[in-house]
């Protein structure tokens, strides 16, 4: 009997202790991976919206987004009347684009453009720098499951197209060869500019006007010491941006600093929904915490989790509804 009951007790412990290391797991690196398809489609809102207000606001004044582009930011390449119009073009339609998720990353990469001339040539602003980060992930990594691109890969019938199949392949090897540095700069930019407000170095001008410095304002110094520490060295992802984000948003709801908006806390969503990356502490304690689980690190890719099953609802139901039409119309 005792034998018998210690044979029992074993595996019931391991598997306790598994489970326990499972929780520890999950506490340390968040449980992201259901919740980053809407994470993602309310950064796309977000980003969207700046620009097609801007473009609405063009749009009702030509005359004066001429004006603008003739002597506020001037492109030196271009006659201020096409800039107006390419301008006007970018951000009328490519939000639109970025919204629906399709198209992402021809868009995106057009929003990136027009906000880097931004920050050039007219002035440089927070938001013009957390908009140009944005819009890079999504040249790079595309959108999440909640996207018509993604809808357009996972359904079949679209999926082994002769036209699609390069192109999802290129956009998976992208997003596979780009995100670790994407995570890897998106940590250190952020770090210079928690370093800077914290007067640990003095920027030049030219770096200053590309560090986020104002995003952390009222920060005090030791913190912003801290997070740029933990942010180097990539150490506990999902701690460090709800750290950083209830902190920016006690700031907005304080009214203590005008200038901090919310789109730092879009960006820190995706540093928290995607983690340090290759290159950090996390990712060998990710591993580790997996070991003593008794399963393998869980990845932080979207590609087929949560989100991805309406996708492919919604490609299935279309192409039953189309079958049916094709089927009825023979018949009438």
């Amino acid at each position: 009997m005792g034998h018998g009951s210690a044979s029992l007790t074993g595996p019931n412990k391991g598997q306790d202790r598994g489970r326990a290391w499972r929780r520890v797991s999950t506490i340390y690196s968040g449980s992201t991976l259901l919740f980053w398809p809407v994470t993602d489609l309310l950064t796309r809102i977000f980003v969207a919206q700046y620009f097609f207000r801007s473009g609405l606001v063009k749009a009702a004044d030509w005359e004066k987004a001429v004006w603008l582009a003739a002597n506020e930011y001037p492109v030196s390449w271009m006659a201020p009347t096409q800039a107006a119009a390419a301008g006007l073009f970018i951000e009328l339609i490519c939000p639109i684009l970025v919204l629906f998720g399709f198209l992402t990353r021809p868009a995106a990469a057009l929003l990136a453009l027009l906000s880097i001339v931004a920050q050039l040539s007219y002035i440089p602003t927070t938001t013009n720098l957390m908009l140009i980060a944005m819009s890079i992930w999504f040249v790079f990594c595309g959108p999440a499951a909640l996207s018509l691109d993604r809808a357009w890969v996972v359904t079949r019938r679209l999926g082994a197209s002769r036209l699609s199949h390069p192109l999802v392949r290129v956009g998976a090897w992208l997003r596979k060869a780009a995100k670790p540095f994407l995570l890897l700069f998106l940590r250190v930019w952020l770090a210079l500019a928690l370093l800077a407000l914290a007067d640990v170095f003095e920027p030049s001008i030219a770096l200053a006007t590309w560090l986020p410095i104002t995003s952390f304002s009222g920060t005090p110094d030791w913190l912003a010491i801290v997070f740029a520490v933990l942010l180097l060295l990539g150490v506990g992802a999902t701690p460090v941006s709800y750290a950083l984000t209830f902190m920016i948003g006690y700031f907005m709801l304080a009214g203590a600093h005008p200038d901090v908006t919310f789109y730092p806390v879009l960006l820190l969503a995706v540093y928290e929904a995607k983690g340090a990356g290759r290159w950090s502490v996390d990712h060998y304690v990710e591993d580790w915490l997996a070991r003593r689980a008794g399963s393998t690190r869980d990845s932080r890719e979207d590609d087929e989790s949560a989100g991805v099953i309406l996708a492919i609802w919604a490609g299935s139901l279309w192409a039953s509804v189309s079958r049916r039409k094709s089927e009825i119309e023979p018949k009438s």
